[in-house]
């Protein structure tokens, strides 16, 4: 079989079905490797069958259920680290060409350690660029806050529909951004080759952030590549019903950066 080009690391909560249609919508134009990290007890046996007929697909089981991030760090030994590596939600479905596009957009920005492409969300809105620059120290403290009562951040984003990521405009192609969104994120080789780091701390939540960092610490830049398209079915990875739990881990992930954001100076 063909050395592949990029592998993709998947990360299923009980998303598997999500995943058999985002493997599906890769294609085969370019070769590739997926590790699927099986996150949710049961996941692993349903990921296994589904996949029991592509041997582009390796299913890790992490059915203690690590995190996103995490679930990355624990897959590092079975990644190729020479080619690009893109970490993934469940919920995406690509658009015809994208792994063929992203390999352009590797070479042609050697200079970047992340590259953003567009996450079309259920909106119909590009979810990235995400962030054009660093989230002040005050505002992470704020947005603590709400996290704080799981009610309250619950609401808020029922009353969002669950968009709960700004949408920023009018940013060009090739852009150099401070974040993307957390859904797909694109590791260059350079990124790993200059010791680039994906053990964080937590659970979920503020991926954008320690990526952004370790770019910056890096001297890598993230650029904004929306000619390679995804598009996003939000929260498939969470579960509207796991709000509640959801915004306590994250109230810990933003006092986190709060702090860092304040250390750094943002």
């Amino acid at each position: 079989m063909t050395a592949p080009a990029l592998t993709f690391v998947v990360v299923s909560y009980g998303g598997v079905d999500d995943a058999t249609a985002l493997v599906a919508s890769l294609g085969t134009d370019v070769p590739l490797h997926v590790v699927l990290c099986a996150n949710k007890p049961g996941d692993t046996e349903s990921a296994t069958a589904a996949f029991a007929d592509d041997p582009r697909v390796r299913v890790l089981s992490f059915e203690d259920n690590p995190g996103y991030l995490p679930a990355l760090q624990r897959a590092l030994p079975h990644v190729d680290t020479s080619c690009p590596v893109v970490l993934a939600n469940c919920d995406l479905v690509a658009d015809p060409g994208l792994a063929a596009e992203l390999l352009r957009q590797v070479d042609t920005f050697p200079d970047a350690g992340w590259l953003a492409p567009a996450v079309i969300g259920s909106l119909g809105v590009d979810q990235n660029p995400n962030l054009l620059a660093p989230p002040s120290a005050r505002w992470l403290r704020a947005l603590a806050a709400v996290h704080r009562v799981p009610q309250v951040a619950d609401l808020l984003l029922l009353r969002k529909e669950g968009h709960s990521s700004r949408t920023v405009t009018g940013v060009e192609a090739g852009s150099a951004v401070f974040a993307g969104h957390g859904s797909c994120i694109v590791l260059t080789p350079r990124f790993f080759a200059a010791g680039g780091s994906c053990d964080y701390p937590f659970a979920l939540f503020g991926e954008e952030l320690w990526f952004a960092r370790e770019c910056q610490r890096l001297g890598l830049e993230v650029r904004y590549v929306p000619s390679a398209v995804l598009r996003h079915t939000e929260h498939a990875a969470t579960g509207r019903t796991r709000r509640g739990a959801v915004a306590r881990v994250k109230y810990d992930g933003l006092r986190y950066w709060a702090r860092a954001a304040k250390e750094a100076g943002w």
